[in-house]
């Protein structure tokens, strides 16, 4: 009996301790992540609070095609089960875009200045053109209107405007096809075109701005003709729809040998 008592207490001691430890780590507790991607963090902290999860926020980054102040990342991913209590990291859509430095566009053909803004995350508000002997050759970069040196600090996705030389005496160019092109499309084939985005007159189905860049070019004016020629910088107005079906740019739409003038690719030395 006296050797079995210590052995008796022994075990006692290790269940009472197995089960404080189960109770302690909360063994059988299991919780499943929500998923708070696009929600603001006061609603990602109701969200996860309502789960006993926590909320850490990590780190920031800036997507143009994401809501201002919202999550875009979080580990762990929803649906993954963790124990109460756990905190759940979060990278943020920054408020605001960064800010860069203005390249240095003058000087530069127009085909590299695009190529540029591209890269740098900047969009081109539009081309306005003068006289001058290098055509398609960019004399002036402006932002809203005024001049903007090069270093000057701007924000990621502002519309640059480019001012262009048009010859000496002003080149003429054909206006493009632009039925099926979509607005990402049209913008890039206008550009390449030495031309401008005139009027949306109208866009059948279109409810939101979303949905504008969606839709496609069913007309415009003046019609596509190889035989009539347009000032340099002309805009050209498009009728959009948000039926699409059968509307689809020609092939060859995005190449830029179709678009380029005789002196485009000669940058002032």
């Amino acid at each position: 009996m006296k050797f079995f008592l210590p052995v008796f207490l022994a075990a006692v001691l290790v269940v009472a301790g197995w089960f404080a430890l189960r109770s302690y780590t909360r063994h059988d507790a299991i919780v499943r992540v929500p998923d708070v991607a696009g929600m603001t963090m006061n609603t990602a902290q109701e969200a996860l609070g309502a789960r006993q999860l926590g909320a850490i926020v990590i780190d920031s980054v800036y997507r143009e095609d994401g809501i201002p102040g919202s999550v875009v990342d979080q580990d762990p991913d929803a649906g993954s089960e963790v124990k109460p209590g756990r905190k759940v990291y979060l990278v943020m859509n920054a408020l605001q875009p960064p800010m860069i430095d203005m390249p240095q566009l003058e000087d530069l053909s127009k085909r590299q200045a695009l190529s540029v803004l591209e890269i740098l995350g900047l969009r081109v508000a539009g081309m306005a053109y003068r006289p001058d002997p290098c055509v398609d050759c960019v004399l002036e970069q402006q932002l809203d209107g005024q001049r903007i040196l090069a270093g000057a600090r701007v924000r990621r996705g502002a519309a640059v405007t480019l001012v262009l030389g048009s010859g000496a005496n002003g080149e003429r160019v054909p206006v493009p096809d632009l039925l099926g092109l979509n607005g990402a499309e049209l913008s890039t084939l206008l550009n390449m075109a030495s031309l401008n985005r005139g009027l949306v007159v109208v866009c059948d189905g279109c409810n939101t701005q979303g949905d504008s860049a969606l839709a496609r070019v069913y007309r415009q004016s003046p019609a596509p003709r190889s035989d009539a020629l347009v000032p340099m910088g002309s805009p050209i107005d498009v009728w959009l729809t948000m039926d699409t079906t059968g509307l689809r740019p020609k092939a060859g739409w995005s190449d830029p040998g179709r678009y380029a003038t005789n002196d485009s690719i000669n940058a002032v030395e």
